[in-house]
């Protein structure tokens, strides 16, 4: 039985738009956290809002940038192990093809191996 992986892929442009959003929201989310801290107690309007609602910080700012770095790791892991799978050249392999190929190799090996001991054996006689 043939295990077949539908993997569902995003136009370039949505993936494109995606990372693009990504990189906005990082950078606002950073530079309204660092304004906060800079600016303790001269702040007024949303920042100052944020310095004295410590919850409301966490929630609006701090959990988001977490979620974000959480994301993004889940993503690298999953693209290494992809590429890991693509260069060991078993990519949409099954479990009985990997066997058969490993006892293939292994086959192969072992009569080069007899081959070359039977060679030496004949030119010390």
């Amino acid at each position: 039985m043939d295990k077949t992986e539908n993997k569902f892929k995003l136009p370039s442009w949505l993936n494109l738009a995606l990372i693009i959003g990504e990189i906005v929201l990082t950078v606002f989310l950073v530079t309204v956290s660092i304004i906060a801290m800079v600016t303790l107690g001269n702040a007024t309007g949303f920042i100052n809002w944020l310095q004295h609602n410590l919850l409301w910080f966490f929630i609006l700012i701090v959990f988001p940038l977490i979620v974000l770095f959480l994301v993004n790791v889940f993503l690298l892991i999953k693209a290494v192990n992809g590429q890991k799978d693509k260069s060991l050249g078993t990519a949409g392999m099954s479990q009985e093809q990997l066997l058969e190929e490993a006892r293939r190799q292994a086959r192969e090996e072992l009569a080069a191996e007899m081959n070359k001991d039977a060679a030496q054996d004949n030119s010390d006689k």
